[in-house]
């Protein structure tokens, strides 16, 4: 028995609001979207593949931990 896996969701690169099957949606970047949502087939420009990671920088952390000090 072969089990179909649905396709990866899409995320949204650029926000915008329209009309899907005649309900206005809203989606905004970075949202995900399942791969077969018909906003997708509608407007493929504005959705891309699910990237893991990051190009940023790591957030430093504000305080200091147990035992550690900060900013001799």
């Amino acid at each position: 028995m072969v089990t179909k896996v649905a396709s990866e969701p899409r995320v949204v690169l650029e926000g915008f609001i329209g009309s899907v099957d005649g309900e206005e949606r809203a989606f905004r970047t970075g949202d995900l979207v399942a791969a077969d949502d018909p906003a997708i087939a509608k407007w493929p420009q504005f959705f891309g593949p699910q990237v893991i990671g990051s190009d940023r920088p790591p957030v430093e952390q504000a305080t200091a931990a147990p035992g550690e000090k900060r900013g001799a």
